[in-house]
Protein backbone atom coordinates (compact mmCIF):
# COMPACT_ATOMS: atom_id res chain seq x y z
CA UNK A 1 0.00 0.00 0.00
CA UNK A 2 3.01 2.74 0.77
CA UNK A 3 4.57 1.51 -2.70
CA UNK A 4 1.33 2.52 -4.45
CA UNK A 5 0.92 5.77 -2.36
CA UNK A 6 5.05 7.07 -3.16
CA UNK A 7 3.91 5.87 -6.66
CA UNK A 8 1.06 8.31 -7.09
CA UNK A 9 2.56 11.21 -5.15
CA UNK A 10 6.06 10.49 -7.48
CA UNK A 11 3.53 10.30 -10.58
CA UNK A 12 1.44 13.59 -9.26
CA UNK A 13 5.02 15.91 -9.21
CA UNK A 14 6.35 14.25 -12.17
CA UNK A 15 2.44 15.31 -14.04
CA UNK A 16 2.90 18.51 -12.47
CA UNK A 17 6.50 19.74 -13.78
CA UNK A 18 5.82 18.76 -17.14
CA UNK A 19 2.35 20.46 -17.08
CA UNK A 20 4.39 24.03 -16.75
CA UNK A 21 5.81 24.64 -20.63
CA UNK A 22 6.40 27.28 -22.69
CA UNK A 23 4.38 27.52 -25.71
CA UNK A 24 5.78 29.67 -29.22
CA UNK A 25 2.99 30.59 -31.19
CA UNK A 26 3.27 32.66 -34.44
CA UNK A 27 1.36 35.62 -35.91
CA UNK A 28 2.70 34.29 -39.11
CA UNK A 29 4.70 31.43 -40.32
CA UNK A 30 5.76 32.96 -43.43
CA UNK A 31 6.52 36.53 -44.72
CA UNK A 32 6.51 37.37 -48.56
CA UNK A 33 8.56 39.85 -49.29
CA UNK A 34 7.37 40.17 -53.02
CA UNK A 35 9.13 41.23 -56.14
CA UNK A 36 12.11 43.61 -55.42
CA UNK A 37 15.80 44.51 -57.37
CA UNK A 38 17.48 47.53 -58.54
CA UNK A 39 19.01 49.28 -55.71
CA UNK A 40 16.63 47.90 -53.22
CA UNK A 41 18.68 44.77 -52.14
CA UNK A 42 18.08 44.83 -48.64
CA UNK A 43 14.59 43.74 -46.94
CA UNK A 44 13.77 43.81 -43.47
CA UNK A 45 10.74 42.39 -41.76
CA UNK A 46 10.19 41.11 -38.35
CA UNK A 47 7.79 37.83 -36.81
CA UNK A 48 5.76 38.37 -33.79
CA UNK A 49 5.02 35.46 -31.69
CA UNK A 50 3.06 34.88 -28.10
CA UNK A 51 3.91 32.67 -25.53
CA UNK A 52 0.98 31.03 -24.96
CA UNK A 53 2.31 28.19 -22.55
CA UNK A 54 2.33 28.76 -18.62
CA UNK A 55 6.06 28.69 -17.97
CA UNK A 56 9.01 31.42 -19.37
CA UNK A 57 9.85 31.56 -22.39
CA UNK A 58 13.87 31.65 -23.79
CA UNK A 59 14.97 31.74 -27.62
CA UNK A 60 18.21 30.04 -26.87
CA UNK A 61 19.86 29.94 -30.68
CA UNK A 62 17.87 30.93 -34.53
CA UNK A 63 19.70 29.39 -37.66
CA UNK A 64 18.99 30.65 -41.50
CA UNK A 65 19.08 28.63 -44.40
CA UNK A 66 20.97 31.14 -46.29
CA UNK A 67 23.88 33.33 -45.59
CA UNK A 68 22.12 36.34 -46.97
CA UNK A 69 19.86 36.20 -43.94
CA UNK A 70 20.40 37.44 -40.46
CA UNK A 71 18.33 38.22 -37.68
CA UNK A 72 17.69 39.26 -33.88
CA UNK A 73 15.91 38.31 -31.33
CA UNK A 74 15.22 38.46 -27.14
CA UNK A 75 17.83 37.18 -25.36
CA UNK A 76 15.33 37.72 -21.92
CA UNK A 77 12.98 35.51 -20.73
CA UNK A 78 9.24 35.78 -22.34
CA UNK A 79 6.49 35.59 -19.54
CA UNK A 80 3.34 33.43 -20.23
CA UNK A 81 1.01 35.62 -22.24
CA UNK A 82 3.32 38.30 -23.68
CA UNK A 83 4.34 38.69 -27.10
CA UNK A 84 7.89 39.73 -28.27
CA UNK A 85 9.45 40.21 -31.93
CA UNK A 86 12.19 38.49 -33.86
CA UNK A 87 13.86 40.99 -36.63
CA UNK A 88 14.99 39.26 -40.05
CA UNK A 89 17.13 41.01 -42.50
CA UNK A 90 17.63 39.57 -46.22
CA UNK A 91 20.51 41.02 -48.14
CA UNK A 92 20.22 39.97 -51.68
CA UNK A 93 23.51 42.37 -52.95
CA UNK A 94 25.75 39.68 -55.46
CA UNK A 95 22.57 37.06 -55.34
CA UNK A 96 22.00 35.65 -58.70
CA UNK A 97 17.88 36.72 -59.80
CA UNK A 98 15.42 34.34 -58.75
CA UNK A 99 12.73 33.19 -56.39
CA UNK A 100 13.84 32.32 -53.41
CA UNK A 101 12.27 30.75 -49.82
CA UNK A 102 14.78 30.75 -46.65
CA UNK A 103 14.41 29.13 -43.49
CA UNK A 104 14.62 30.47 -39.92
CA UNK A 105 14.91 28.05 -37.40
CA UNK A 106 14.30 29.10 -33.82
CA UNK A 107 15.66 26.81 -30.84
CA UNK A 108 13.53 27.72 -27.25
CA UNK A 109 12.64 25.81 -24.48
CA UNK A 110 8.81 25.48 -26.00
CA UNK A 111 6.83 22.60 -26.05
CA UNK A 112 7.69 22.10 -29.68
CA UNK A 113 11.87 22.94 -29.14
CA UNK A 114 12.07 23.69 -32.91
CA UNK A 115 9.77 25.80 -34.92
CA UNK A 116 10.28 27.03 -38.27
CA UNK A 117 9.11 30.36 -40.21
CA UNK A 118 9.75 31.66 -43.53
CA UNK A 119 10.47 34.37 -45.50
CA UNK A 120 9.67 34.38 -49.49
CA UNK A 121 10.42 36.68 -52.42
CA UNK A 122 11.44 36.85 -55.84
CA UNK A 123 14.51 39.10 -56.49
CA UNK A 124 14.51 40.45 -60.01
CA UNK A 125 17.80 41.23 -61.95
CA UNK A 126 19.31 44.38 -62.27
CA UNK A 127 18.13 46.89 -65.34
CA UNK A 128 20.92 46.91 -67.22
CA UNK A 129 22.43 50.48 -67.84
CA UNK A 130 22.94 51.22 -71.64
CA UNK A 131 26.29 53.08 -72.15
CA UNK A 132 26.24 55.95 -75.10
CA UNK A 133 28.72 55.53 -77.72
CA UNK A 134 31.20 58.48 -78.12
CA UNK A 135 32.48 58.45 -81.53
CA UNK A 136 36.32 60.02 -81.49
CA UNK A 137 37.63 62.13 -84.50
CA UNK A 138 41.35 61.22 -85.50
Amino acid sequence: MKKIFFVAIALAFALSAQAQKANIQFDKTTIDLGKFGGDDLIKKCHFIFKNTGDAKLYIHQIFTSCGCTTNSYPTHGIEPGESDTIFVTYNGTNKAPKKFRTSITIHSNAKNEMTKVYIKGEQLARPVKETEIIEVEE
